[in-house]
């Protein structure tokens, strides 16, 4: 009898929550794959007060949500791939692959904001405004939509822009720790998005050249597949 594919945690990006998974979760599961779409502390329904929070917070929480199951295909889009390489990191043992969707790679000592000062393109920049508390900034939606999802279709991006929430300043400029006996040790994906202006193909390469993947893989979109092309990104998640 084949073993039952591995469990998978999707992790959001910047400005977001587990929301943005919605057209992706059951093209997974009808795969028989079991999926959990984790909200960060600070993002989506979860009570924590965004000014608060740390990547240490979101490793945390992804740890937690490993624990109790076999290992899992951990996924990270954008922002999200600084939080599970943190969450790797903790819980080595959890992780069956770690996958980085449009998504931050970062290596030991690097933040967020360190890897986005490495393009040349602004990026989502010139959209990000002083947020509702200290400590958090949000996206002035008629701006970040050109670029957060410009391949969108106009109902796509109207769920989008309901989607965006407060970002924590402290997860991005936060520097991860990262050890080649535990965060090293696991495998990784890595799925280009070759049109994305958020996270340039430029920035998205020097990172897997940095920190080799094993597997690679392209989809013709900009920051956001799992919305704009959920079924392409769906074949791809379940072939790991």
């Amino acid at each position: 009898m084949s073993e039952p594919p591995a469990p998978v945690v999707l992790v959001h990006g910047a400005w977001s929550s587990a929301r943005a998974w919605d057209a992706l979760v059951p093209l997974l599961a009808a795969q028989g794959r079991v999926v959990r779409a984790v909200d960060l502390p600070g993002h989506g329904a979860d009570p924590t007060p965004p000014g608060e929070v740390g990547l240490a917070d979101y490793a945390a929480r992804l740890a937690e949500a490993l624990r109790d199951g076999p290992p899992a295909l951990l996924v990270g889009h954008s922002m999200g791939g600084m939080a599970i390489s943190a969450a790797a990191e903790l819980v080595p043992e959890k992780v069956r692959k770690l996958v980085y969707v449009a998504a931050f790679l970062p290596r030991d000592g690097e933040s967020l904001l360190d890897l986005i000062r490495r393009q040349d393109s602004p990026g989502i920049r010139d959209a990000v405004r002083p947020g509702p508390q200290p400590g958090t900034t949000v996206l002035r939606p008629d701006a970040a939509l050109e670029v957060l999802c410009q391949d969108a279709t106009p109902a796509q991006r109207k769920g989008v822009a309901a989607g965006l929430g407060p970002q924590p300043n402290r997860a991005q400029t936060d520097k991860v720790r990262l050890t080649p006996g535990r965060f090293g040790r696991i495998p990784r994906a890595y799925v280009f998005c070759t049109r994305d202006l958020v996270v340039t193909p430029e920035l998205q390469q020097e990172m897997v050249a940095a920190s080799p993947c094993a597997e690679t893989f392209r989809i013709d979109s900009g920051h956001l597949p799992q919305i704009t092309r959920p079924r392409e990104l769906a074949g791809i998640l379940n072939r790991l």
